[in-house]
């Protein structure tokens, strides 16, 4: 399981525990995690058990944490998975983080680190990543991380009614 990053600074990924619940309704009750996200708004307690159910799912079908809790100075402060890993090849990570830990560099850290992580666990050559085009803060925190924007994917998500559009960002070794 990935640590902080080298600079062995403030975060941390670790695996989300039972106690986390309150803390996960209170920061992902924020409309911009939605925004972003295919988080619902709003959130609920129920949801985040849900959540935690799916986590505890993934981890025993795969045999290891493939979605890690983000802390900040011992605090929940987001969440940050890996998706359709294939070793040897490619795979996917997703992020969130709560609006009171954003402007510090932690996403830039986690993703680094995590990155890095997963090019080492599973001998990845590609890390992929999906953003909507009006995430301007994801796609930073993607272009210091070192990935470069693939293209643009037409109606790529289904936001409620409406089909939306994705840029694909991808990091190679």
């Amino acid at each position: 399981m990935p640590g902080g990053s080298e600079k062995k600074t403030t975060p941390l990924l670790t695996r989300f525990q039972a106690g986390d619940l309150d803390a996960l309704v209170e920061l992902l009750n924020d409309p911009s995690i939605s925004e972003f996200t295919t988080v619902p708004h709003p959130y609920t307690r129920g949801n985040a058990r849900e959540w935690m159910r799916f986590v505890n799912q993934t981890t025993r079908k795969h045999g290891e944490t493939r979605q890690f809790a983000i802390r900040y100075n011992n605090l929940l402060a987001g969440g940050f998975d890996f998706r359709r890993l294939q070793k040897n090849h490619k795979g996917e990570i997703g992020y969130w983080l709560g609006s009171s830990f954003r402007g510090r560099g932690v996403m830039t850290e986690v993703v680094d680190a995590a990155c890095q992580y997963a090019r080492k666990r599973w001998k990845l050559e590609r890390i992929e990543a999906f953003v909507y085009p009006h995430n301007q803060a994801s796609i930073r925190v993607l272009e210091r991380c070192g990935f470069s924007k693939e293209g643009l994917l037409r109606k790529y998500y289904r936001r409620n009614e409406d089909l939306v559009d994705a840029l694909l960002f991808a990091r190679t070794f």
